[in-house]
């Protein structure tokens, strides 16, 4: 039988294992997550532009979690050149109304737990940044996270346009959780 002995022509990113051991140890999982999937995804550089939310249906992560993590990979420099952050006007809202609480109230973003990151953990709570009308989804997710911080109080930090019956009706219902509810018009 003769032998083949022409190279396969594949498209593929060539993961050196340093590059790896770098990676892991300088970003967080969700960045790194999002870091090779973009060079997977796209391994000859070509220039194309990919939506949040099909990186996070792909991923199976939160949107928030990917743009981020997209946010985290430009500011550390790992972005690829080639690839166009495209963020819808509420991700960017979110991450900007994060990074101001952050800046006032000092903690850590996008702190990972086994289900899922937390969006802001200060010494003293847990805090999750939703668009008001996703209030019942960041119920969910903020019962979930606390679980893993029994110490500290649970808060849900909502923005939008002020809904005077949707924030009461938030507020009453986390009341019932022991969770604080606070707004900011956005």
């Amino acid at each position: 039988m003769p032998q083949n002995n022409s190279r396969i022509q594949a498209k593929f990113y060539p993961l050196q294992h340093e590059e790896w051991l770098r990676a892991c140890s300088e970003l967080k999982p969700a960045e790194v997550d999002v870091l090779y999937y973009l060079k997977t995804v796209n391994p000859i550089g070509q220039r194309i532009s990919i939506p949040c939310n099909f990186i996070a249906s792909d991923l199976k992560r939160d949107k928030s979690t990917i743009s981020q993590a997209i946010l985290a990979l430009r500011e550390k420099n790992w972005l690829p050149e080639w690839f166009e952050v495209q963020f819808r006007e509420q991700d960017n809202i979110e991450s900007n109304i994060r990074d101001c609480l952050k800046a006032e109230l000092s903690g850590e973003v996008q702190v990972v737990t086994a289900v899922g990151g937390i969006d802001l953990l200060t010494e003293s709570e847990v805090i999750e940044i939703k668009e008001i009308s996703n209030w019942k989804g960041a119920l969910g997710q903020i019962l979930a996270f606390s679980s893993f911080f029994l110490d500290h109080q649970k808060r849900i930090h909502l923005f939008g346009r002020l809904d005077l019956t949707k924030l009461p009706l938030a507020q009453a219902i986390c009341s019932e959780f022991g969770i604080t509810v606070t707004f900011e018009e956005a």
